[in-house]
């Protein structure tokens, strides 16, 4: 019965997003936007957004974070884990750089210890006896892909945490993390990398841990070029390579310098020189799944900077990172402490089946990097230089991604061109109201999954986002 009361429990407490943004969300906006402070001002005034969101929103012990937005498949109780570990990690960066943990939370009086909020939250989540355990995980569950996240969180915050559990207690998350090692992943895809995350960081601080190099081999066997991957031997070519593979890469070798450094710094490298061909402060020429991670574009230019700072400045990481910020930031996509689900306003043709309220929180991995960025760090220190499509027009030519690159200076546009894909009118699915009632009376999104505009167009472009196609 837990699973059953688990589904159906969701659709019955899940909050919808505000259509327009809240008085808090434009605030916040109009101040990140301001050219009167410095970036680390504007961009602490962001995080503290995202910790409020996270306070607002949290269950008694912070195990589990309730975000409002779109049900998913996965259920009231994962919804709440990936709200918890799709945060989280931007807390621990905080602390991890020698912030002060303790923060007065914007609109409040209070004040709130990082350290003690985020302590919390890993025992009462991983505590079998506690009503906010995340729950055993199975095989080809959301929760080896949350696990990753819940690896980094740890190692951010070992000093701080880690090292001051009692042996018990060490014991206790240890042991759930473990549980990736009991579970398959499910998809031959980058589902394959979160195991060897998790495991990356119980070596680290020498709990038991499985070598999990046999699925790192399968995944990047997976390798076309310039630092991206294939998703899988059957997957596409997306951003994935930017939000998730390379920054999964990074933290491998990050947690474990000695795992593959031959492989993966060059390709950290590579992959964020081609991510900075994709950014212009115009846009992002958008496509494929998970189109509402679309904050995180700018992470493999921050990982491949932190690899090689000669090679990817740290003024060219940051204002990748700044550019795309800015962009969806004044096009309204904070809402409620949380982002929008879409690519500007919310917009279930686009959204997953597989994403719930939290799940857009990947989009925060962007902003975790940069805090792990201590003050003074030259990310924040340094002047920000010009994006490649500010410097000159360009063209790239990328045969085993199937893409054509164009950008184009004097507008900023950026253009991915897909010549495999035939031209002429693609029809948007809608979402129905028939699909609306169907998902109230099964208690199961059926959003339309909108694949042939995600990645079948013949052109993807940042100044007109899908071809217009939204629009019609």
């Amino acid at each position: 019965m837990p699973a059953l009361e688990n589904r159906y429990l969701g659709w019955s407490v899940a909050k919808p997003l505000t259509p327009q943004p809240t008085e808090a969300d434009r605030l916040t906006r109009d101040r990140f936007l301001s050219s009167a402070v410095t970036d680390e001002d504007r961009y602490d005034l962001l995080f503290k957004y995202f910790l409020r969101g996270f306070l607002d929103h949290a269950s008694v012990g912070h195990a589990r974070i309730y975000y409002p937005g779109m049900a998913s498949a996965q259920g009231h109780a994962v919804n709440g884990l990936e709200g918890f570990a799709r945060t989280a990690p931007l807390l621990g960066a905080w602390v991890h750089a020698g912030r002060n943990p303790r923060i007065f939370v914007p609109g409040t009086a209070r004040a709130v210890d990082l350290v003690q909020l985020l302590r919390s939250g890993l025992l009462a989540g991983t505590d079998p006896k506690s009503p906010e355990y995340w729950g055993e995980i199975q095989t080809g569950d959301q929760r080896i892909v949350e696990a990753a996240d819940i690896g980094r969180l740890l190692w951010l915050t070992r000093t701080q945490i880690w090292d001051r559990l009692r042996p018990e207690e060490r014991k206790q998350i240890a042991a759930w993390l473990y549980q990736v090692n009991k579970a398959y992943p499910g998809r031959q895809n980058n589902w394959l990398l979160f195991p060897v995350v998790a495991n990356a960081f119980l070596k680290s601080v020498g709990e038991r841990y499985v070598d999990r190099q046999a699925d790192y081999r399968k995944f990047v066997a997976n390798y076309l070029e310039q630092g991206w991957f294939r998703d899988g031997p059957r997957g596409q070519v997306d951003y994935y390579n930017s939000w998730g593979i390379s920054y999964d890469l990074f933290w491998i070798d990050l947690m474990d310098p000695t795992f593959d450094p031959q492989l993966i710094r060059p390709r950290l490298v590579q992959s964020g020189r081609l991510t900075a061909h994709l950014i212009s402060p115009v846009g992002i020429p958008m496509m494929g799944r998970s189109v509402c991670y679309r904050t995180a574009v700018p992470t493999a230019v921050l990982t491949g900077s932190f690899i090689a700072p000669d090679a990817i400045p740290p003024g060219l990481a940051r204002r990748a990172l700044d550019s795309t910020w800015r962009h969806f930031i004044s096009r309204d996509i904070l809402r409620q402490g949380s982002m929008t689900m879409g690519y500007f306003e919310t917009d279930p043709r686009l959204i997953d089946r597989y994403s719930g309220g939290g799940s857009c929180h990947w989009g925060l991995r962007s902003l975790t990097l940069a805090y792990m960025a201590g003050p003074g760090h030259p990310f924040w220190r340094d002047r920000q230089q010009a994006l490649p499509v500010e410097v000159r027009d360009f063209a790239l030519t990328l045969s085993k991604l199937g893409w054509q690159v164009r950008g184009k200076r004097s507008d900023g546009n950026i253009v991915i061109v897909i010549p495999e894909n035939a031209r002429g009118k693609t029809e948007v699915q809608p979402f129905t109201a028939w699909m609306g009632l169907i998902e109230r009376v099964t208690h199961r999104p059926r959003r339309p999954d909108n694949k042939q505009i995600k990645y079948g167009l013949p052109e993807y472009s940042a100044i007109e986002p899908f071809g217009g196609a939204l629009n019609d």
